[in-house]
């Protein structure tokens, strides 16, 4: 018998055509070669810093996770997955209480800033997570991270992320605690650190090809079952997410868009890259990367090849992973982890959100779920005269400038959620105020916030359109009064009505203008938007270990018995098989692996 890597690369490269004649896998949408050339250099390119004075742009940074794509995208081949070492990480806020005075929000801010200027957010506000970039920044932002590392007891590997799976358990267990009086205010904050592992990206332009249709298919069948009940990845804007842990990417382009700018600090025409908040000032004078480029490395990931099975020889193994196969069905797993979904034939996947469990949340949460729109419109009307009088008529129903989705805002008196187009989750932010299940507490003297795993049912996102328009009004005014000859002499005119004359003649010009401006108030379907994840795929699986979204399970059998939530009753069907079938699935889930046509980095 072969030893196991070599025996999968080996039978890998025997069944790969194979497999790709029995899935009849489609291509994805014909490009040039020569774009795919330039994808891959541009994919595989160690990005610098630049002098922004001499270049015109800054270049990598000045906050970064990797200097290229393909250094994290290594597993199995360029493109592939990333071992825990490279996990992203963000330090976010569990809760939160300042007392010892007045309650306002400078004091609300300058206390958080002891604890990380990072969660004053310029344009949103008091935020409750921030980007923990693995490299870059000034020295302040440097020594920050240093600390927040410090406090929690886990290994980190010098690529910025713990350095296996235990250790991103134990990173996971930690809490971060803050304490601190400045003058009568004391300040308590209890946060943690929560990681992201990198996602492969083999087969991602068939992915792209899944339409919305055939989602909402899947979606509506789940309905049906009684313990499972994916939901589409709803965005802000009203489209529908493929990409990402959470969804949250609409297509291949945008997810190589928010990659260039979160992960290499690649400024893009839409996405800012991150923002040191030890300098939270400075901007970049223009793009780093160019639309073209993006469309190219966003070519090149499409041309990617699938993953494939690698079927083993030895008849009793290959009749074991064939039952592993029938098995995996029968409790349930196919239903999230379908095995082909429109041309992504051999998936494994849904691309749906699911509950995970308690244990799995994580405080940048998915966007919740849109069930229903309403129009709702307001007028407003100024007057200026020469007594500059206006009046306003406004539908009290709207609550202001909204945005869902992202990070939790803290501001006092309201709880909202806040989405921020930099890099790290989503645009550059407005705030959504939740009139009800507030998780944050103001009083006069004391002010309490704790982040909550369920929106209310009803959020009012608003999308604000405005047209307006100005006219001006003329007004006269003019008394008449009698002439002399007809008050001395009381004659009459030859109509015989008295004669007057017209004085004090005034004329008053105002201008009047008019707003109307159209909001749409979304409803929520309620849901555990931090506990939710788009299903991973499952093909190539044996090759992009570790598993689970922050990469905390160093096996296939850690990552299945990490199910909870609505795969809670597969996970427990599961662990009552007897061995013999659960070394079944797992014997399956290791012929699903990375495609051996896969470009393999340069020497």
């Amino acid at each position: 018998m072969l030893p196991k890597r070599k025996f999968f690369t080996k039978v890998g490269i025997r069944f790969g055509m194979i497999g790709c004649l029995l899935i009849g896998a489609p291509t994805v949408s014909a490009v040039s070669p020569e774009s795919v050339a330039i994808g891959q250099q541009l994919f595989e390119k160690n990005w610098s810093p630049q002098n922004p004075a001499l270049m015109g742009n800054d270049g990598l940074g000045p906050l970064f996770n990797g200097q290229s794509c393909a250094a994290c995208h290594r597993q199995g081949g360029i493109g592939g997955a990333g071992e825990a070492e490279f996990n992203a990480k963000t330090i976010s806020i569990e809760s939160m209480r300042i007392s010892g005075g007045r309650i306002n929000s400078d004091v609300i801010r300058q206390a958080i800033r002891g604890f990380h200027p990072g969660f004053v957010d310029p344009s949103a506000g008091v935020v409750n997570s921030l980007s923990l970039a693995h490299h870059g920044g000034t020295s302040a932002f440097a020594q920050s991270r240093q600390a927040f590392m410090e406090k929690i007891p886990a290994l980190f590997s010098d690529n910025g992320g713990s350095t296996n799976a235990a250790e991103v358990r134990l990173a996971n267990a930690t809490p971060i605690l803050y304490t601190a009086t400045q003058g009568t205010y004391h300040t308590s904050i209890r946060a943690r650190m929560f990681q992201r592992n990198t996602t492969p990206l083999f087969g991602a332009g068939l992915i792209d090809q899944v339409t919305v249709k055939q989602l909402r298919a899947v979606e509506r069948e789940q309905t049906k079952h009684p313990e499972i009940s994916g939901r589409l990845a709803t965005l802000a804007s009203g489209g529908i997410g493929k990409f990402g842990w959470r969804g949250n990417v609409r297509s291949l382009l945008d997810f190589c868009d928010q990659a260039c700018a979160a992960e290499v600090g690649l400024e893009t025409r839409r996405i800012n890259q991150p923002i040191d908040p030890m300098a939270p000032a400075y901007r970049n004078p223009t793009v780093d990367i160019s639309d073209a480029q993006i469309k190219a490395m966003a070519a090149f990931v499409a041309a990617l090849p699938a993953p494939t099975r690698a079927v083993p020889e030895e008849s009793d193994r290959r009749m074991l992973a064939a039952r592993g196969e029938q098995v995996f069905a029968s409790i349930g797993c196919a239903v999230c982890h379908r095995p082909s979904l429109g041309p992504a034939q051999g998936i494994y996947s849904d691309l749906l959100l699911h509950d995970m469990g308690p244990k799995s949340y994580d405080l940048n949460p998915a966007d919740p779920y849109i069930t229903r729109a309403t129009p709702v419109t307001r007028m407003d009307f100024a007057i200026d005269s020469d007594a500059i009088t206006t009046r306003t008529i406004v539908d009290d129903t709207v609550m202001g400038t909204a945005y869902y989705g992202g990070n939790y805002s803290m501001e006092p008196g309201s709880s909202s959620m806040v989405n921020r187009q930099s890099s790290s989750t989503n645009t550059a932010a407005s705030r959504s105020r939740i009139p009800t299940r507030s998780s944050v507490f103001v009083s006069r003297n004391e002010y309490r916030f704790k982040a909550s795993p369920v929106p209310p049912m009803t959020l009012r996102f608003v999308n604000e359109r405005s047209k307006s328009k100005t006219w001006q009004t003329s007004k006269t005014d003019t008394r008449l009064v009698e002439n002399e000859v007809n008050r001395n002499n009381r004659e009459r005119t030859a109509s015989g009505r008295d004669t007057y004359t017209s004085e004090n003649t005034t004329t008053t010009t105002q201008n009047i203008r008019q707003t109307r401006t159209d909001y749409t108030r979304l409803h929520l379907e309620s849901t555990r938007f931090t506990q939710e994840w788009r299903t991973p795929p499952l093909w190539g699986v044996h090759d992009s270990a570790p598993y689970m979204h922050d990469g905390r399970a160093e096996t296939l059998l850690e990552a299945i018995t990490m199910h909870d939530g609505e795969s809670k009753g597969t996970r427990d069907r599961f662990l009552t098989l007897s061995l013999e079938d659960r070394q079944a699935v797992i014997e399956f889930l290791n012929t699903l692996v990375a495609p051996p046509n896969a470009p393999q980095p340069r020497s």
